[in-house]
């Protein structure tokens, strides 16, 4: 069923979004108990087995903020043979290789709707409490300011919450937005918009399994473009989710795509 209901998505979507949005992929691939980003993702992986009908019809009318919204679910949230763990990533009930493609279509849907949510809980904002009255002034005179919230007092401690939700086997930016000082941790929390144009994305196919990762076709649905501001497009990228030594999914090849 699942495999019909993509196949519908990419139809409408091949209909409707003729036009390129090569002028999107400026921004750059990135690679984390509880974790203060897992308490931000709010979709549940069942929503990840929405119809193509109510895809269509709903999702390309939600604006960027409700779609981050609509991106984020409780960590118990459980859909057949997998759930979120704890702290955002995506486990299985029986070993990653016994399960099918449209299942692990469907369990990389919602991991890559948990690495949205901490992508842009970790390097728009901060998922952290911050004193905004104690700051060091890094690159460019930017300021980064002082972690309060417990047990973060180390780039250590930060990675070890986001790393929660991404591999390890690929390379962070955390280096570029926090930066640790005198036994504490400071963040630049550069707050920014989403695009406006961005509507939603759909994991659209499974291109290849390995013994320790998978790698899909993530499309992304735009309502327009600067180039083309009321024609929607559409771009494809790869995604990838590197299964952890305790069987559990994690992002690996992943760009925000808003």
């Amino acid at each position: 069923m699942n495999r019909y209901i993509l196949a519908a998505v990419a139809a409408a979507a091949a209909v409707c979004c003729m036009v390129s949005c090569s002028d999107k992929n400026s921004s750059e691939n990135s690679s984390s108990g509880e974790s203060p980003a897992a308490q931000t993702v709010q979709t549940t992986a069942a929503e990840a087995q929405t119809t193509a009908a109510t895809t269509t019809a709903d999702t390309k009318s939600t604006s960027a903020v409700s779609t981050a919204t609509a991106a984020k679910t409780t960590a118990a949230a459980k859909s057949g043979s997998f759930a979120y763990d704890a702290g955002g990533a995506v486990k299985f009930d029986a070993p990653v290789e016994a399960q099918d493609d449209s299942t692990l279509i469907e369990a990389a849907q919602a991991l890559f709707e948990s690495a949205c949510a901490t992508e842009w809980s970790y390097t728009v904002g901060s998922p952290y409490a911050l004193d905004m009255s104690d700051y060091i002034t890094g690159r460019f005179d930017w300021q980064f300011f002082r972690v309060v919230s417990a047990g973060i007092n180390s780039m250590d401690d930060v990675r070890a919450d986001y790393h929660k939700v991404f591999s390890d086997k690929y390379p962070d930016k955390l280096d570029e937005i926090y930066m640790e000082q005198n036994g504490s941790v400071y963040a630049l929390n550069g707050e920014r918009g989403k695009d406006i144009f961005y509507s939603y994305s759909r994991i659209t196919s499974l291109d290849s399994r390995t013994d320790d990762e998978l790698t899909f076709t993530v499309t992304n649905y735009y309502n327009g473009s600067p180039a083309a501001p009321d024609t929607p497009c559409t771009e494809e990228e790869e995604f990838s989710a590197v299964i952890a030594e305790d069987g559990t999914l994690r992002a690996g090849k992943f760009r925000l795509p808003y």
